[in-house]
């Protein structure tokens, strides 16, 4: 049986690491550019809300949302080239968050009679480790596996 002598056991230690810290900050980017999303997605349901009703205007604003963050995740976050396949099975990631947050809206502003300005805000903090984990999933696949 083969041992692992100091040095080796001194550099798997580091490169797990490594991979931790790699892992921590690809979170940080993912957070950070899901907030720029967000940001762009309340303003077009602020917006939205003038003429339409919050179930409409968070539905827009959430299929507008999807196209950003698919973008900027593949490019910047994970690092990924953008392809179709890819492009197109994305929404799924949404899809599920979506539900969970039209589910939550109703919750709060019927149930809880929370403001229809709050309400998305609070969403955010439930569904992000959920999507960064499905998005990583989706795009950091091996190339043959679409």
């Amino acid at each position: 049986m083969k041992t692992i002598g100091t040095q080796q056991g001194r550099s798997l230690c580091r490169g797990g690491k490594q991979k931790d810290w790699a892992h921590w900050m690809e979170f940080a980017r993912f957070v950070f550019y899901g907030a720029l999303r967000t940001i762009v997605a309340f303003a077009i349901y602020l917006v939205l809300l003038w003429f339409l009703s919050y179930t409409f205007a968070y539905t827009i604003s959430y299929v507008a949302g999807i196209f950003i963050s698919y973008w900027i995740n593949a490019r910047f976050v994970f690092g990924e080239q953008l392809r179709l396949s890819r492009a197109l099975q994305y929404p799924l990631v949404y899809l599920f968050q979506y539900l969970l947050g039209l589910v939550l809206l109703y919750l709060l502003i019927e149930i809880a009679h929370l403001p229809e300005t709050v309400s998305p805000l609070l969403i955010i903090v439930v569904t992000v480790p959920a999507t960064f984990l499905l998005s990583r999933f989706l795009l950091k696949r091996p190339f043959g596996q679409t």
